[in-house]
C-alpha cells in the first residue's frame, strides 16, 4: 500500500510508533497511538479484539488503542492495514469522550470552573522535617 492510500480507518506506521488514523489533512493525519499490554492502562483505552488486530494487518495481538488523538505527518507513515468501520466508530466516540473531559479539567485547573467552596487561608507547606518552606529571603528575614 502507498502513502496516498491514508484514509480514515487506516492503521499506519509512523517512525516506531502504530496508529489508527481517525482523519487525514492535507500534509498530515490525526490519529490515535497503539499501546501494548506492558504500558499502564489509562481512562482513553479502547480493548480491541483480536480479529479486529487480525483485520488490520497487526501481527501482535496484545495491543489497545489510545484514544488520545495526535497529529503526524503523512509522509513519515506507511499503511499496514485497515479497522473495521464499527471499530473505527468505537475508537472516535472514545476520541471524542476523552477530549470532552480533558478540556473540562483544564478549564477546572485555569479556575474557569465555578467552586463549591469558599477559599480559607493557603495552604502552607511543610518540610517533613517539620519546618516551613521558605524563600532564602524570607529566611533571612526571620533570621534578622
Amino acid at each position: 500500500m502507498e502513502k496516498c492510500e491514508i484514509s480514515s480507518g487506516s492503521v499506519v506506521l509512523s517512525g516506531r510508533r502504530t496508529f489508527i488514523v481517525l482523519q487525514k489533512n492535507a500534509g498530515s493525519f490525526v490519529g490515535c497511538p497503539l499501546v501494548y499490554e506492558g504500558e499502564p492502562v489509562h481512562r482513553a483505552d479502547v480493548v480491541l479484539e483480536w480479529h479486529e488486530l487480525v483485520d488490520a494487518g497487526l501481527s501482535r495481538l496484545d495491543v489497545r488503542c489510545r484514544s488520545i488523538p495526535c497529529q503526524r505527518s503523512v509522509l513519515s507513515a506507511r499503511v499496514i492495514g485497515r479497522i473495521a468501520p464499527e471499530t473505527l466508530s468505537r475508537v472516535a466516540l472514545r476520541a471524542e469522550r476523552e477530549q470532552t473531559q480533558r478540556n473540562v479539567e483544564t478549564l477546572a485547573r485555569k479556575g474557569a470552573a465555578p467552586r463549591d467552596r469558599s477559599r480559607h487561608k493557603p495552604v502552607r507547606a511543610v518540610w517533613l522535617e517539620g519546618g516551613m518552606m521558605m524563600s532564602r529571603r524570607e529566611a533571612s528575614l526571620r533570621a534578622v
